[in-house]
């Protein structure tokens, strides 16, 4: 996982899909409402591929009994092999749904209780004083960091950032002990559980419980970011990704299409209150009982035990997604209609996830079942904003120029000029080679926008006066480049702009102990910042939850 604003909170670039190869659909006989809602889901995907300039990607469908593949792209590096359909794809964080369903069967069995706290199964487990039941753990309403090492030296011990069930914030952490915790019960690594207890009984038979090298020539040529430091643009530059095994309870299950459909019935199944053989009715139904809400903002976004709770157009849906540091996916299900859809792409470090297709893709099956066409999809492009928003931004400020245009907002800075992508309103990125390496923040004061901070720099608008205050030599010693070469960890910038630690510009950090910070905006988030190993009054090492990042400016 490349650290990013998400682990910490939960232009024009080169077109880097090669060989956009044009979908191609298979499965069992249609009807003439089938054949247009498949012919729309194709479209989208293909939409999909162009808007972000996405490589490989694939979708499987599920409805009234049959499956229908759309595969576009290729699966090799030459751009010359159309993907086969028989692939294996990282499904990531879906695998959740996976460990929940062996714990699931361990309570069924008498082997585990849902409310009991992990240590009576994992007492090495290196938790603070306060309970942490399995259900919680599940739910990711523990308070336990996101990507923090589940175990570590002597006297290692993990950390919470609030009462258990006082609020929700995602930690793989927390399935990781899960994890260990399967393996314990069962006597047998975690993956071997995974397909002996949910793979094969559901003829999940190509799948695998954890990602290997032995098996890299079954899976798409994958991709990641060329420039990893820098901010992520809907079209990035890419690379082949580095190749990483993984099997971890948070994510580290890979299949293929057909097996995702046998999942998905599966999945079908226990919305319908049935255990599909590998559970009894009664823990399918408690599978889906009690969700937690996600966010107090959102209440209708909830999860429980590996699965997300959502709503569309009135109907309960369940879903999911999952990233890995070359994969991307999701799924969703619509018990009640007998549809469900997964997609993967072969793309990771971009935050990108096929949601919009799955849920578009089992709406329109649905409505296809009814004899009804199918809608026109979601848009991929955000509304613009309104003009006379983009106006109070347009400016000059120093050397950079801001002009609002009929296409948006473009920065001129050093003789060249691109357009902005705003994340926000008060927020952009782009490829300038100017102002690519960070995100410009818009300053204002009240209605008025006075300036625009861009890493450690502030532009004053023309007329403004809008100082930044000194920066601490203390603060400033803080600032630099800090990176990993585990591709699951990455590196972070820290900036120094006035009084101020950002994490990579943006975000603004607090020091809560002796060099020990976390995100300003929060306060119960469970991410820290550690710096440590100090030469010169400089660090040299920062500790991001329990992962090592080393500076390395220049």
């Amino acid at each position: 996982m490349t650290i990013d604003r998400r682990l910490f909170l939960g232009g024009t670039a080169a077109l880097a899909a090669p060989g956009l190869a044009r979908a191609a659909v298979a499965g069992a006989d249609t009807s003439p409402a089938e054949a247009k809602a498949l012919a729309a889901i194709a479209d989208y995907l293909e939409a999909h591929r162009r808007w972000f300039a996405l490589p490989a990607m694939a979708i499987v469908v599920v409805a009234g009994g049959r499956q229908y593949m759309i595969n576009s792209g290729n699966r090799d590096y030459e751009g010359r092999a159309p993907l086969a359909g028989d692939e294996l794809w990282q499904i990531g964080s879906i695998s959740k749904s996976f460990i929940a369903a062996i714990c699931l069967q361990l309570a069924d069995e008498k082997k585990l209780d849902l409310d009991a706290d992990i240590r009576t199964v994992l007492p090495e487990a290196p938790l603070p004083d306060a309970p942490f039941t399995i259900r919680a753990l599940l739910d990711h309403s523990t308070g336990l960091p996101d990507f923090a090492p589940s175990f570590g030296p002597a006297g290692y011990r993990l950390w919470t950032g609030f009462k258990a069930g006082s609020h929700w914030s995602y930690s793989n952490t927390g399935y990781d002990l899960l994890g260990h915790a399967i393996a314990r019960i069962d006597g047998r690594p975690l993956a071997d559980s995974i397909e002996v207890r949910i793979a094969r009984p559901l003829g999940m038979t190509m799948t695998r419980g954890a990602i290997n090298w032995r098996d890299r020539s079954r899976y798409p040529a994958s991709y990641a970011t060329l420039r990893p430091d820098r901010p992520v643009l809907r079209q990035n530059a890419l690379a082949p990704a580095p190749w990483v095994d993984a099997s971890l309870g948070a994510g580290s299950v890979a299949s293929t299409l057909t097996d995702m459909a046998r999942y998905l019935r599966f999945l079908i199944g226990i919305g319908r209150g049935q255990g599909g053989g590998i559970l009894s009715a009664a823990r399918a139904a408690e599978w889906l009982a009690k969700p937690v809400v996600q966010d107090a903002a959102n209440p209708a976004e909830t999860y429980g035990l590996g699965l997300m709770h959502r709503q569309s157009d009135g109907r309960a849906l369940l879903h999911h997604t999952g990233g890995m540091v070359s994969f991307s996916s999701s799924f969703h299900v619509d018990a009640a209609a007998g549809t469900g859809a997964f997609a993967s792409c072969a793309i990771g470090g971009t935050g990108y996830r096929p949601r919009l297709l799955t849920a578009y893709a089992v709406q329109a099956m649905r409505l296809a079942a009814e004899g009804k066409a199918p809608p026109a999809p979601p848009a991929l492009a955000p509304p613009p904003p309104p003009a006379a928003a983009l106006a109070t931004i347009a400016g000059s400020y120093g050397p950079l120029m801001i002009a609002a245009t009929p296409a948006g907002l473009v920065a001129t800075m050093a003789g060249t000029t691109a357009p902005l992508e705003l994340r926000s309103p008060d927020q952009f990125v782009t490829a300038h080679p100017a102002l690519a390496d960070f995100a410009g923040v818009v300053v204002r004061d009240k209605d008025r926008v006075i300036a625009i901070d861009h890493g450690p720099h502030r532009y004053v608008r023309d007329g403004m006066r809008a100082p930044l205050p000194p920066t601490p030599p203390r603060l400033a010693a803080r600032a630099g480049r800090y990176q990993s070469d585990d591709p699951w960890i990455g590196g972070a910038t820290l900036v120094a702009r006035g009084d101020q630690l950002l994490l990579e510009g943006t975000d603004a950090i607090t020091e809560i102990g002796d060099d020990v910070w976390r995100l300003a905006e929060i306060d119960w988030l469970p991410e820290r910042i550690t710096l440590m190993g100090t030469v010169n009054g400089r660090p040299q090492v920062a500790d991001f939850s329990g992962r090592l990042l080393e500076r390395r400016d220049g």
